[in-house]
């Protein structure tokens, strides 16, 4: 994956494997983007999954980004995908998904799978620019705020 530091965001590295000392960070950062955030608890169930691959962003010792996937077979499904409030629209989010999808195409899928919810246009936006398109729709899925799903899906090129 080549990584071109978004504006601003200079000396920002690749996406990194979190690890148990980052928990803290990440619960807060999952707080501060989700109206359901995630436990430290299912943070720390995640990093004990070997299928699943949480990765962070950081810039200047700041977690200013993350995104949690699980690759099973062909396929992988992307569970979270964040960024701080502050340092949105700058490509964060375009850097951690093509972290996933190259991680999932060197790993041999050849699909993969999200859900979001449907009145996130950002985000909506960032997974059709990545070639997601909508094949299903889960009623009420999303309680805070009340919404639906989009669930989305793509095909991947295995590495």
């Amino acid at each position: 994956m080549s990584l071109v530091a978004p504006s601003g965001l200079d000396g920002l590295g690749p996406p990194r494997p979190a690890t148990v000392d980052d928990l803290p960070a990440i619960a807060a950062l999952d707080a501060a983007c989700f109206g359901n955030p995630w436990s430290v608890e299912v943070y720390d169930q995640e990093l004990a999954r070997p299928f699943s691959h949480l990765r962070l962003l950081e810039h200047q010792g700041a977690v200013v980004g993350l995104s949690c996937a699980w690759i099973v077979a062909d396929e992988t499904h992307l569970l979270r995908i964040a960024t701080l409030a502050g340092v949105r629209r700058r490509g964060l989010g375009r850097v951690l998904l093509r972290a996933v999808l190259d991680e999932a195409s060197a790993a041999g899928c050849i699909h993969a799978l999200l859900e979001v919810a449907a009145g996130n246009t950002p985000a909506v936006a960032l997974y059709e620019a990545f070639g997601f398109r909508p094949v299903g729709r889960r009623k009420g899925y999303y309680a805070h705020p009340p919404d639906d799903a989009l669930v989305m899906h793509r095909s991947l090129e295995p590495a």
